[in-house]
């Protein structure tokens, strides 16, 4: 199976918002975080784990242009790399892993 590099950050961002959340304890919570991580490719896996454990967010939730984690300005080669879609982008400054969601909630185009 084949995932593409805007699926690894889904499911970053799902990892991230089980890890963070109310419960992550719950026999629930252990079961989807296992999964998740069963599908994610092991390089990708560690820098999130890296930025976790560090006590940063893995995966920061872009609506503009700006990096909302250390709320510097992407350049715009990043942004536009971020809205294409087609690659894994992360934020010069914080080293996130960078997810673009538009006003309206959605992600940006799969290709």
């Amino acid at each position: 199976m084949s995932i593409t590099s805007i699926e690894i950050v889904e499911l970053l961002y799902s990892l991230q918002q089980i890890e963070l959340g109310e419960n992550p304890n719950s026999e629930e919570s252990k079961k989807a975080i296992a999964e998740i991580r069963q599908k994610l490719p092991p390089n990708f896996l560690g820098h999130y784990d890296r930025l976790m454990k560090r006590g940063k967010k893995g995966v920061a939730l872009v609506h503009g242009k700006n990096c909302p984690e250390c709320h510097m300005t992407l350049p715009s080669g990043t942004y536009a790399q971020l809205l294409r879609g087609d690659d894994i982008v992360l934020c010069d400054t914080c080293a996130r892993y960078l997810l673009f969601k538009a006003e309206d909630g959605k992600a940006a185009p799969k290709h």
